[in-house]
């Protein structure tokens, strides 16, 4: 039951994401903690080997995504008004 829960997470986790939502990386950090569970649970220890690296990657993206936003808040706040079109 907990792999269709984790499945679920990954899923709609990856659609968030690409709907450019931040739940997203929660979702998908939640997906990868229950199949986590799964792999010890079931003595599957080769999806850890998927598993653990996408959390990381899933944190770095994250970080990313933050980093480029505060970068576009910063330099969006300072174009405001200064639109010219030649």
């Amino acid at each position: 039951m907990i792999d269709w829960v984790a499945g679920a997470f990954e899923l709609s986790g990856s659609w968030k994401t690409g709907n450019k939502k931040k739940i997203g990386f929660v979702l998908n950090l939640l997906g990868s903690i229950a199949w986590i569970y799964v792999a010890f649970n079931s003595h599957v220890y080769g999806l850890l080997l998927v598993v653990i690296p996408a959390i990381f990657i899933n944190i770095r993206n994250w970080l990313k995504w933050n980093a480029e936003e505060k970068l576009k808040d910063c330099h969006g706040s300072k174009n405001l008004g200064n639109n010219k079109t030649t």
